[in-house]
């Protein structure tokens, strides 16, 4: 009877501390803005949000649509991000003919190719980095320079 009523009580001790939610669904900011190439917007250009030093969570990705606007979701479908330092990639891949790939197509089987500058586009050599404060309420929007 004993050993049940410690088991009964462990159980109840690990299903609260189970439901209490982390400290990242918290204080999440609503991440969203817009992309321009060249002064000009485009749809399917892929924005992700990589956590540095200290930030918590994984970061998040977002897509635009035809305006050049994105907003972020994290991997777990939440929308916005803890605040903290991030690196900022800007990926515009086009096949041979200049359709976007399938949405779920792996790169690595795909045809289409990265136009934009590794400045912008690869998460290791990237110069786009935001800082997101407590009680940030910005559009995080991007004019980016490609043409020569």
């Amino acid at each position: 009877m004993k050993h049940g009523f410690v088991l009964l009580l462990l159980t109840g001790l690990f299903g609260v501390l189970g439901c209490s939610g982390s400290s990242e669904d918290d204080g999440l900011l609503p991440i969203a803005g817009n992309i321009k190439l060249d002064g000009q917007s485009y749809a399917n250009v892929v924005v992700v949000f990589y956590p540095q030093g200290d930030t918590t969570g994984h970061g998040g990705k977002g897509v635009t649509d035809a305006g050049g606007r994105y907003q972020l979701t994290s991997p777990h479908g939440k929308t916005g991000l803890p605040p903290g330092d991030y690196k900022v990639t800007v990926s515009r891949r086009l096949n041979p003919d200049g359709s976007p790939p399938a949405p779920n197509e792996m790169p690595i089987e795909s045809q289409a190719r990265e136009t934009l500058p590794v400045k912008y586009s690869d998460a290791d050599k990237t110069e786009l980095k935001v800082k997101l404060t407590p009680d940030d309420k910005r559009s995080f929007d991007f004019d980016l320079k490609v043409k020569k």
